[in-house]
């Protein structure tokens, strides 16, 4: 009889831990926000390929960077209702695009990979841009004649002049430019700097530079170039990093981790892999936190959910519901407003607040 009851008694166990796992396994569409915030679509943008990235100049205008799967063909898509509808620009651009910024509703510039008259896919033998200057109508393309390499994340400052960081041949050295991308000059050189392709480089913030360096570290300089800092992190890539002020500084490596005094101290918010949204202040944000992951599928499946928080990540206000691969569908976000954030999910332009 007692064999029985644990005989039983252990069907019942493996059944709920089957159930249990496949609970975590099932495919998740649906996205919630946290309680207090509101999350809604925008559009859905129908490309035959998928969002690079996107930038908001205004409540109207905006720009969306596209390429097809296998990252060779770039297009450029502009809305001028706030994202409700997208117009193709007819870019067609069939080399390796990076990045792209816009300074303003008429100027904007990508960075490329041109791989002709090399074998492909490494060769950097030349530095290549397009830029507009009609919003997206023409483009030029522009081979910095000074330059050897691919231009990474370009960014403009406050006065209007435009950085990137140079990579050639496995190291990077900062480059601005004065006239839109037309010439560049060295900025700041130093064997230290470094990023994965796919993570954050750096970041302009009170004009101040915060770059990611081999060391997995943060090094600070001014407008001038010249050293200020290194903001010792010493751990793997960074996803992100959330600059609230010089001393209040997020970053996102294997997890998240929080300063409050610049970088002396670090302390660990959050031990699981996530992605920032943005904060307003150094005690509300929003943050894709990842929850669980599913080892029975043969593909890449894992949980993830939108979360906030009102005392600068020591507690999380999540959905009752996660979302299936949410982070690794997530292309960015763009803070609009107080309270208000454009995120995009896939193809899919949304928008969450307050």
């Amino acid at each position: 009889m007692k064999k029985s009851f644990l005989f039983i008694l252990s069907i019942f166990f493996l059944s709920s831990c089957k159930e249990k796992i496949n609970d975590e396994c099932t495919y998740t569409y649906e996205i919630n926000q946290p309680k207090g915030y509101d999350l809604s679509s925008i559009s859905e943008i129908n490309y035959n390929g998928f969002v690079k990235s996107f930038q908001f100049i205004n409540n109207q205008v905006g720009y969306v960077l596209m390429t097809n799967p296998n990252g060779s063909y770039a297009e450029v898509l502009k809305t001028t209702d706030g994202g409700l509808t997208w117009t193709d620009m007819n870019l067609a651009y069939r080399h390796f695009s990076r990045n792209m910024v816009f300074k303003d509703e008429n100027i904007g510039v990508i960075t490329v990979h041109d791989t002709s008259g090399c074998p492909p896919p490494n060769c950097e033998h030349k530095c290549v841009i397009l830029k507009t200057e009609d919003g997206g109508l023409t483009w030029e393309e522009i081979e910095i004649q000074n330059l050897k390499g691919i231009l990474y994340h370009p960014q403009y400052d406050s006065q209007g002049n435009l950085y990137a960081l140079l990579g050639f041949d496995g190291q990077y050295t900062m480059v601005k430019s004065t006239d839109d991308g037309d010439t560049w000059q060295e900025f700041y050189r130093s064997d230290h700097l470094g990023f994965s392709l796919l993570t954050f480089s750096y970041k302009i913030f009170d004009d101040k530079f915060y770059i990611s360096t081999r060391d997995k570290d943060l090094l600070v300089i001014d407008l001038n170039g010249e050293y200020v800092k290194t903001i010792y992190v010493g751990k793997r890539s960074f996803w992100d990093v959330e600059i609230i002020d010089e001393n209040n500084i997020i970053v996102v490596v294997e997890d998240v981790l929080k300063t409050m005094d610049g970088g002396e101290t670090w302390e660990t918010i959050y031990n699981r892999s996530a992605r920032v949204i943005g904060f307003n202040s150094v005690n509300e944000g929003l943050m894709i936190l990842n929850k669980s992951n599913c080892e029975e599928t043969d593909v890449y499946q894992v949980n993830d959910l939108i979360a906030s928080t009102s005392d600068g990540g020591y507690t999380w206000t999540e959905p009752k519901k996660s979302t299936t691969n949410l982070m690794s569908d997530f292309e960015g976000s763009q803070k609009m407003s107080n309270n208000l954030w454009y995120i995009m999910i896939g193809n899919q332009l949304m928008e969450i607040k307050k």
